[in-house]
């Protein structure tokens, strides 16, 4: 190999002999030693072609070695087009020190252009599951880590906040005694802002890459997409949500009652005898209190449905599927983790617990599937299935505080939620 290198430093030179390599075509081996500097530039966009690491070492050597500054931009351009990381470094020694200022520009760019390949889009997921936004330090994109982390850390703080003021109502009531419910909006924004980091991290770097190497394309959605996507006409117009969502809630509805044949209807009261609502320890009318607490619901479980679908579908369900799994394979597996993950949801240390999750987990797991399947028919984007999600739980929700109006606007553990 090195004689073989040896002879590919006197080609840059603009020698036409050169030691015989089988792996090389030989027609191709005899433009690079031309010495026409537009056959050797021919030459170069021919060896990036072959996608093989000899042919790219005479690449470099070409870079490194030619006298014709021509030449040298054609192997630099050429090298950016190899999505190889390795040849990083000799691009910008390339960049930094060559006498030409062409070749110096065409290193540049070509530098540029392999540096989102030095980077794996699952090393930046896992990076982002330590913290949200570490995945993008690892991606040297700092000011969007900071991002992510500093309003993360703003919300913690907030909670942290509120919890130890532990403000009493007008009844002499503390809200911490209730499962504070601004504890529950602030928990589920932080969570599901981390969950979008891991999945927006991850996306970035394969759309940086541009999808090269994938069989599936990734997701593409940014935030506002998906906290719009319930309320955009264009996916309501689904089939897959439209349907779908009517069919995910009556058999909720109807699980819910088999498992706990008294969550429907266990208060004292309903919300249909006009008393009204009691609110954040306040007293509404009906109408006000129906308002407060839907508009609550909504900023629970709108975040729920965007890091959700953001992590299981866009992230591990698109992941799992350019594995051996294949398509379905991921499919299969990200839905069983999605249902297998929400056990937690159950475990609460009542009596009965390990029979209600033994009836919510396979559940979730067929739910898990149903979104999956709108997330592939709708040539894998988030946007149908984050619908879906929302409006399912936004619903359930609705159901319950409909029946039971007295426990209000917390209902995190009713029904069948996902």
């Amino acid at each position: 190999m090195l004689a073989v290198l040896a002879g590919f430093a006197a080609v840059a030179r603009g020698a036409v002999s050169i030691p015989d390599d089988p792996w090389l075509p030989p027609a191709l081996l005899a433009r690079a030693a031309s010495m026409q500097p537009a056959e050797r530039v021919a030459a170069a966009a021919e060896l990036a072609e072959l996608r093989t690491m000899r042919a790219e070492n005479l690449l470099v050597v070409m870079l490194q070695r030619d006298y014709d500054p021509g030449v040298r931009a054609a192997a630099a351009r050429a090298l950016g087009t190899t999505h190889n990381p390795e040849h990083i470094q000799a691009l910008r020694w390339a960049a930094d020190s060559d006498q030409g200022p062409g070749v110096r520009e065409a290193a540049t760019r070509a530098a540029d252009a392999l540096t989102p390949f030095a980077v794996s889009p699952k090393w930046a997921a896992a990076y982002s599951t330590l913290c949200p936004g570490c995945g993008y330090f690892y991606l040297h994109r700092k000011v969007r880590a900071a991002t992510y982390l500093g309003s993360a850390s703003a919300m913690v703080l907030l909670a942290l906040h509120v919890e130890e003021d532990n403000p009493t109502t007008p009844n002499g009531l503390r809200l911490q005694d209730h499962d504070d419910p601004l504890d529950q909006l602030t928990v589920a924004a932080v969570q599901n802002l981390w969950f979008y980091g891991i999945f927006a991290a991850y996306r970035d770097a394969r759309v940086a890459r541009a999808d090269l190497g994938y069989r599936y394309p990734v997701a593409k959605e940014q935030m506002a997409d998906l906290l719009a996507a319930p309320f955009n006409p264009r996916v309501l117009k689904s089939p897959w949500v439209w349907a779908g969502v009517p069919a995910l809630l009556g058999a909720g509805v109807l699980l819910t009652r088999l498992v706990s044949p008294t969550v429907f209807g266990a208060g004292s009261r309903s919300l249909t005898d006009g008393k009204g609502v009691n609110f954040f320890g306040y007293h509404y009318g009906t109408a006000g209190g129906v308002a407060l607490g839907e508009t609550y619901d909504a900023g629970l479980y709108l975040p729920v449905a965007v890091g959700e679908e953001s992590l299981f579908r866009g992230v591990i369900q698109a992941g799992l599927s350019e594995t051996s799994l294949g398509l379905w394979g991921g499919w299969a597996a990200a839905s069983a983790i999605f249902g297998g993950a929400h056990v937690f949801n159950y475990l609460d240390g009542s009596r009965d617990e390990f029979r209600r999750a033994g009836y919510a987990v396979p559940y979730l797991m067929a739910t898990g599937g149903y979104l999956g399947l709108v997330f592939i028919k709708s040539d894998f984007s988030l946007l149908g299935n984050t619908a879906v999600h929302f409006w399912y739980d936004f619903l359930l929700g609705t159901i319950s505080f409909i029946a039971d109006p007295e426990h209000q606007p917390w209902v995190v553990q009713f029904g069948m939620p996902f």
